[in-house]
């Protein structure tokens, strides 16, 4: 009888060898390869330079295609020579940065704060002058145009560079006093890297980089 359990066990004992044989070791499940590189399809070069990695007739096509569905406009195009000049008209906050207005008055209502991008396109304030209080009506637009130059540095790659030319129009109404309204009309001009300077109550304006950054991503 004792022969006969000593048997029953070993035989248990093997089975369970067998099937611990049969598992695969404990510990973390096997590290996957990780998947090919892909690399982008626009390369920055620099902040006013794109390499697309198609050819340059693709990338011409589809970047018309693109400005079509946004509020740019294209009024010149060299296919040619690989340029085209591209449009905007309207709001300049986002595209040029002139700093901000910070204003204080006393008025029989109390005393007014007043704090603002001076780019905003459109602002009421008012203003003490010799103890006087003026009321201000400011208006500001944008007209830039970009010139988009396309050139084929090899097949399948293409290199996109943007120069942009900025104008930058303030009207001011400033009424109050008693006094004859006063208009005032200034427009300065500068390119992509400079900066414009207003001469009546000296503002200061320069680009964000926004809008070339904005037609770039027209690329992709």
């Amino acid at each position: 009888m004792k022969a006969v359990l000593i048997l029953g066990v070993a035989l248990l004992a093997l089975a369970g060898c067998t099937l611990l044989e049969g598992r695969p070791p404990p510990g973390p499940p096997p590290v996957k390869p990780p998947t090919a590189y892909a690399k982008p399809d626009v390369d920055v070069v620099s902040a006013l330079e794109r390499d697309v990695w198609r050819p340059k007739k693709t990338v011409w096509k589809k970047f018309l295609l693109a400005v079509s569905r946004t509020n740019f406009y294209i009024n010149h195009v060299d296919a040619d020579n690989g340029e085209m000049q591209v449009h905007y008209s309207g709001d300049p906050k986002n595209y040029v940065d002139c700093g901000r207005v910070v204003n204080s008055v006393k008025t029989p209502q109390g005393d007014k704060i007043y704090d603002f991008a001076a780019a905003s396109p459109y602002e009421q304030y008012q203003v003490m002058n010799k103890g006087k209080l003026f009321h201000v009506e400011r208006r500001m637009g944008l007209t830039a145009a970009v010139r988009m130059a396309f050139n084929e540095l090899e097949p399948g790659k293409t290199r996109v560079a943007a120069v942009s030319a900025y104008n930058l129009t303030r009207d001011q109404s400033v009424v109050g006093a008693n006094a004859k309204p006063l208009l005032l009309n200034d427009t300065i001009s500068f390119n992509t890297g400079e900066t414009g300077t207003f001469p009546n109550a000296a503002t200061k304006c320069q680009p964000t980089g926004k809008l070339e950054a904005e037609l770039f991503s027209l690329l992709k």
